[in-house]
């Protein structure tokens, strides 16, 4: 868990924290030089916050890694940027350089990252970020303006390629019904082998009954960059919400990644932002029926939530990936899996949550295969896991870091946490 706590601690490393919450994290001193970004994840999509408003920094999936870049290695891929948006006030965009006292507060029991902000003296606006514990593919976020007086808001949700995805193919679609009109915002592109298939869209979510909600206008930038919008005059001092829902996955993950994307986009419009947030909230709550409490001391209380949330929202039950030492946070260690998984952060969720524990195991079972290949390749028997795995299993270190042919430690490693969750089973 080494190397989870480094990154806990370095989350906020430029800016000043408030006053320890055992389960909120808060700054209202952002600097844009240090900013590493906060990540809400649910064990399958990782968003990572952005010091500029209405910005996302990375969308990363577990299990999409293609060979490029670093290493000529399999990494992870940057997912579409699906919760971009630009929101204007009165026909001028807001930038970080015309907002005050803002605060991004992560709170981990909800698992959110709200962001607000005051716009001079015309608006008060709010945004949280939600990865939707129990839907793996689908993120929302929520969006608030409280005018100080009356004005006219515009507001856009950007879908951009990352520069990595090439063959970008962007769609819009209205699905117009009697009960419900959805409009789809949608991207495909393959990874840069070609070996994937990357798709994402997203539909906005408003608070008006059917047939009184704004009116959404597509509009096309270049082939990797378009945006849905909408225009509509608030009244000072009425408060206005509406949400952005979206879905991204990958042929790693579905057969039909392009209408799967779309699915559960539209299942999620169905379902209605509060239904959502609902099981959302369930969800999490049923998670940290598993806790670690301290008494009387209240930022190791935050310090100890903080590593138990990132567990929980790097890791997912019933799958089988395996987070790396960044878990879902970015690129970092090219989100490969290393030992550190099996002796660090394993057993914390073997006691705590033996079913996300078991996706671990799955992770490395699946992969036998390969390991068995791996062991007769170096001339041994038996299995040989690699010390930087990704998708397939096989060895995904760079070849001039020597730690592949010689760190054979990982094998054990992998042995002791089959091990323990045969025990852990006995014993149940």
């Amino acid at each position: 868990m080494k190397r989870l706590f480094a990154f806990c601690s370095a989350l906020f490393l430029g800016v000043a924290l408030l006053a320890q919450d055992p389960w909120k994290i808060t700054t209202t001193n952002i600097n844009p030089a240090h900013y590493y970004g906060i990540t809400v994840a649910n064990g399958m999509i990782g968003i990572v916050s952005s010091p500029e408003p209405f910005k996302v920094k990375d969308v990363v999936l577990a299990g999409a890694y293609d060979l490029y870049g670093r290493g000529r290695v399999s990494n992870f891929l940057r997912s579409f940027n699906l919760l971009n948006m630009q929101l204007g006030i009165d026909g001028k965009s807001i930038s970080g350089a015309d907002v005050q006292n803002m605060k991004q507060e992560l709170d981990m029991q909800k698992a959110s990252l709200t962001c607000s902000f005051d716009y001079g003296d015309k608006a008060t606006i709010s945004y949280t970020y939600y990865s939707l514990r129990h839907l793996p593919f689908t993120v929302l976020m929520d969006v608030t303006v409280t005018p100080k007086k009356d004005i006219a808001i515009n507001a856009a949700s950007v879908m951009e390629a990352p520069d990595a995805l090439k063959d970008v193919q962007n769609y819009y679609n209205e699905i117009d019904r009697p009960h419900v009109t959805i409009s789809l915002l949608t991207s495909s592109a393959n990874s840069p082998t070609g070996k994937l298939l990357m798709c994402a869209s997203n539909t906005f979510l408003f608070t008006e009954q059917h047939g009184t909600e704004p009116r959404v206008i597509h509009e096309m930038w270049d082939n990797n960059m378009h945006l849905m919008k909408f225009t509509k005059k608030l009244k000072a001092g009425e408060a206005y919400r509406f949400s952005i829902a979206g879905t991204s996955i990958t042929s790693a993950h579905h057969d039909d990644p392009l209408n799967e994307a779309e699915r559960m986009t539209i299942f999620a419009k169905l379902e209605g932002r509060d239904r959502l947030l609902a099981f959302h909230q369930k969800a999490w709550a049923q998670l940290w029926k598993s806790d670690i409490q301290i008494e009387g001391d209240p930022q190791s209380q935050q310090d100890i939530r903080s590593m138990l949330y990132h567990l929980y929202s790097f890791t997912r039950e019933g799958s089988d990936m395996s987070p790396s030492p960044m878990g879902l946070s970015g690129l970092g260690y090219n989100g490969h899996v290393f030992w550190d998984t099996e002796l660090w952060m394993y057993p914390a969720l073997l006691v705590l949550h033996p079913e996300m524990a078991k996706s671990i195991v799955e992770y490395r079972f699946q992969r036998l295969g390969a390991a068995q290949k791996n062991a007769f390749n170096h001339g041994y028997k038996g299995a040989m896991f690699p010390w930087e795995s990704a998708g397939t299993g096989v060895e995904e270190t760079p070849v001039w870091a020597l730690s592949g042919p010689f760190e054979h430690h990982i094998t054990a490693c992998v042995g002791i946490a089959a091990w323990n969750y045969y025990l852990s089973l006995i014993h149940i």
